[in-house]
Parts: structure tokens; sequence; C-alpha cells
């Protein structure tokens, strides 16, 4: 039995032992999430959620919306210094229904290395967008998401994809 002790150390002894931290290489480059998104959008498609009916469970919860109204002759574009930081922005909204209740003004985000939500503002008026998944930004598209509300309580959503000219 004290063999089978002394055995059973040595094994612990020698497994602690064989641990080392191991060393990764590096991962990549850091991408500049604000320098990829700035350029000229086209609006490709629009998703509406009835958020309710999402919280419900009901199966009919979204439904897309792009040719209903239209929707692609929205343009939106997001300009930024050499080095990435958002500037100025314009959204020509043609005949399609408005993303914002103004179409110039400045862009900025909430976190610089990985954003979350894009806030467009002029002078007082602010109005915020979720950004979807950035993953896709090197195939030229982007998501951007607005929650329209009532006393609080999201309603309505509407997810927008665009396509970089």
């Amino acid at each position: 039995m004290k063999k089978v002790k002394y055995i059973l150390l040595a094994l612990c002894f020698l497994s602690f032992w064989g641990c080392k931290p191991e060393e990764f290489g590096p991962i990549g480059a850091e991408e500049n999430i604000l320098k990829e998104l700035q350029g000229t959008w086209t609006l490709s498609k629009v998703t509406q959620k009835d958020e309710d009916a999402a919280t419900k469970g009901f199966p009919y919860k979204e439904l897309d919306i792009t040719n209903v109204y239209p929707y692609k002759e929205l343009v939106i574009a997001l300009q930024g210094d050499a080095s990435g930081t958002p500037t100025t922005f314009t959204i020509t909204p043609g005949n399609a229904p408005k993303i914002s209740d103004f179409n110039t003004g400045t862009w900025s985000v909430d976190n610089a290395k990985a954003p979350t939500v894009i806030s467009i503002k002029n002078g007082t008026a602010i109005s915020e967008l979720t950004l979807g998944s950035y993953a896709e930004l090197k195939t030229g598209k982007f998501y951007l998401k607005k929650v329209k509300k009532s006393n609080g309580k999201a309603i309505v959503s509407y997810t927008y994809q665009f396509t970089k000219k």
C-alpha cells in the first residue's frame, strides 16, 4: 500500500513538473474598425422586427421590408481622418424612410477598438444606432440597428444592411 502512495506521489510531482506555460504567437495586426467604417455605403437590405412578438416567442417576428419602400436609394457616407477618427457623416435618403431626423453632422463611437454604438449628432440632437457584426467589413458589408421605443420599452427595430460603394 505504501508503494502505491509513493507511485501516486511521484506521478503528481511529474505531472506538475511537466506543466509549463505556453507562449502563443501573435494573432495578427490589430484591425482599425473605424477606418474600415469610413466610406460611402448604400443600403442593400432592411429587416423589421416586432420586439414584443420576439420576446413572447411568436412565429412571425421579422419581415424583410427592403422592397416595400425605396430603401435602396439610401446612401450614408462616413468620413474620418487619416488615423481613422470619425469626423462627419452625410445621409442621402432619396425617397427612403428616414433612419435619422437629420442628414448631416458628426459621428462618434462608444469604443474605438470594439465599437457597438454609433452616435450621429447634429448640434444638440443625437441619434444612436447599434452597430451589428463588423466581421463582414472586409467583404464590404456592415449592419446598423435602430430601435424604436415607447415608454422605455422596445416596440420595433430595424436592421439595415449596407454595402460599400
